[in-house]
Order: C-alpha cells, then structure tokens, then sequence
C-alpha cells in the first residue's frame, strides 16, 4: 500500500509541481520546501539522536522558531493541514530505523472534539496519519480528550501543567507488549504530553515514548 501511495504521489507532484508551504516558490526537489526554507529549519541538538521517553525532553528534529515555528503555524492557526505531510516527512527522515523492528504504535494526542470543530481538523491526528504513512508504524488512537481545556499557546508557563490535569482519557491496549509512542506537533513545557501518559498509564499501558515535529527550548537561566 505505501508503494502505491508514493507512486500516485510522485504523478500527482508531476502534474501539479508542488509550491513552498513557508515562501510559496517552486519546488524543485521532493519536499514541498525551497532550499533557502530547509535552511532556516534549527536542528534540536541531540534531537536526531534515539528518542528519548520523557515529556521534559522529547524527540524532536528542529528547534520551535523560525521555519519550525512558520510550518506548525501554517498548520494550527492558518488552516493548511497540507503542512502535516511535510511535517511527518521531515520527521520521518530523522527517525532511527530500527524502530520499525519493534511493536511501536503511533497514538496522537488529539484536540477536544469542540475544538477539532472550530478548526476543521486536528493537527496530531493528521501528522500521526502521515508518519503511519511514511514509516508504516501501526496507528492506533487510544486517547480522548474528554475535558474542554484553555488553548496552551495562550498560558504561561507555571499554567499548563495544571490546565491539562485529567484532561485525557485512555482506552486500554489492545494487547501486551506494545511500545506506545505519543504523537505531537510541538512541545513547550511537556505538560501535554505528561497528562496524556498519565492517562495512558492509568489504562494499562507501558510507559510512552515521545515524538514531536519541534521543542520549544527552556529559556536559559540567567
């Protein structure tokens, strides 16, 4: 089936060449982004290296800022769900492949249904949808957000973690021996992804890994 798809892609690429999702020029490679765009992409240092399984310090390929910042931006707040392919591309580029090799499942971490509404998608649905795509890691949506929360983006730091308490409800795993890797487009505090694996503990299942598109670096200490 992936082969299909990338065959269907590559024709759809030629008959429509694809544009910069950051600067709007023509593409001239694969990705939907121009060379001089790639080049504001911040690699997160240490981020390419094995993911690591806490929320304070996920796996990320890029820094929050700059090109980072303009994709998951075009993504969430300018309604273009066409940046989670990109996304989930760039991403799946800097996964270690021997992941593959285990029972990984991809879970996002999904919106709020009210909110899903508002904004006619969501965005780590979308973006764990692509990487099941792109990697064919089994996808498996086993959390709900069953609690209306305030947007993160719109709160201080000290305020996020308790926004999100008991905001997510987990459904237990299908079966044991399963590596749950929790999906998102970008982490600040790690507060979301911590209440997700909260919930996903409480259900039963193994502590998770934690995959994001961008990690907002702690400001440095003065």
């Amino acid at each position: 089936m992936n082969h299909l798809w990338k065959h269907l892609d590559a024709w759809a690429r030629w008959l429509l060449p694809p544009q910069c999702q950051l600067c709007g020029l023509p593409c001239p490679g694969p990705e939907d982004l121009c060379p001089a765009c790639r080049l504001t992409l911040r690699p997160l240092p240490g981020g390419l290296e094995a993911p690591r399984g806490t929320a304070r310090g996920p796996f990320a390929p890029f820094c929050y800022g700059s090109g980072a910042q303009g994709l998951a931006q075009q993504l969430k707040f300018h309604r273009r769900p066409e940046a989670a392919r990109l996304m989930a591309t760039l991403m799946a580029e800097a996964l270690p492949r021997p992941f593959s090799e285990h029972a990984v499942v991809l879970i996002p971490l999904p919106l709020h249904w009210r909110r899903r509404l508002r904004r006619g998608f969501d965005q780590a649905q979308l973006l764990t949808l692509w990487l099941h795509r792109l990697t064919g890691l089994p996808l498996l949506s086993a959390l709900r957000r069953h609690r209306a929360t305030a947007p993160q983006s719109r709160l201080p730091r000290e305020a996020r973690t308790g926004n999100l308490a008991r905001a997510f409800h987990a459904s237990p795993p299908p079966k044991p021996g399963l590596a749950p890797v929790l999906i998102d487009d970008v982490a600040t505090t790690g507060a979301t992804l911590s209440a997700g694996r909260d919930a996903l503990l409480a259900a039963g299942w193994a502590p998770p890994l934690h995959w994001v598109f961008a990690w907002t670096l702690p400001p440095s200490p003065p």
